[in-house]
């Protein structure tokens, strides 16, 4: 949005100094120290010979204020300028109006692709603060992308295998409720696994019927497969529901399973 501002700058100072604008225009950029000004033009580069304390006063005592850029000032080597910060704040209202949820977007990531993947929580547990950092922040990242026209892809990597589900399934034999699990499947199958495993610490067998249900799933068995699928389906519909909520979405739910 400084654009139209700075044009005006690089016109004024290469009629005043004889330099070409392509010279002029990377010269300009933002003070150190913002009290000095809103742009400044480090003279130095510009290549003027002589002094450049001595050309920095020479052109901020010819410059002519206008209506946006209303003051120049030497500053050792360097000429700082105040702008019109009522006409600025006009302009970037009305592009933010003119461009609404476009404002900012670009083509730069034309033709690129990425998949940003975040959150990934196990599934059968409920979604807590520990997840919320990186769904945040993976989705502002893919977020980020889209907007500079990236081909981008959002993708939840689930915990979603390995022999705590072996657990969970004998767990579901001993103390799960069709009815509880049909009401509100996340916290019920947590209450389970909590219960399995305290079960555990009395009969350590259980955790060798874990191993064994774990290896028929792996071995492929449809019915171990089947239990597997209903609490991941369940898990992830629920998820579903808090990401809604959150404003979060995602292209693709994938996991270790795959």
């Amino acid at each position: 949005m400084f654009e139209t501002f700075k044009k005006e700058i690089v016109s004024q100072v290469a009629a005043l100094s004889g330099v070409s604008a392509e010279l002029i225009e990377p010269a300009i950029g933002q003070p150190a120290d913002s009290s000095h000004g809103d742009l400044a033009l480090t003279v130095p580069r510009l290549r003027m010979g002589g002094s450049p304390v001595a050309a920095a006063r020479s052109l901020a005592e010819q410059f002519k204020p206008t209506a946006a850029v209303t003051a120049a000032v030497a500053t050792g080597p360097y000429v700082n300028f105040r702008l019109n910060k009522a006409l600025l704040a006009s302009k970037v209202l009305g592009a933010v109006h003119a461009a609404g949820s476009k404002f900012g977007c670009t083509s730069s990531g034309a033709g690129k692709r990425v998949i940003v993947e975040f959150s990934s929580p196990n599934i059968a547990k409920t979604f807590h603060v520990g997840h919320l950092r990186s769904t945040i922040i993976g989705n502002f990242i893919y977020n980020l992308h889209k907007a500079h026209g990236w081909d981008a892809i959002a993708m939840n990597y689930l915990g979603d295998w390995g022999k705590q589900y072996g657990l969970l399934a004998v767990g579901f034999e001993r103390h799960g409720s069709e009815e509880k699990l049909a009401a509100d499947p996340i916290n019920h199958l947590f209450d389970v696994y909590v219960k399995v495993n305290a079960d555990a610490e009395e009969d350590p067998a259980i955790h060798d019927a874990a191993r064994a249900y774990f290896k028929k799933m792996e071995d492929g068995d449809e019915a171990a497969l089947a239990l597997w699928r209903r609490f991941r389906s369940m898990s992830i519909e629920k998820y579903q529901t808090t990401y809604a909520r959150l404003g979060v979405h995602f292209d693709v739910y994938s996991g270790e399973s795959q």
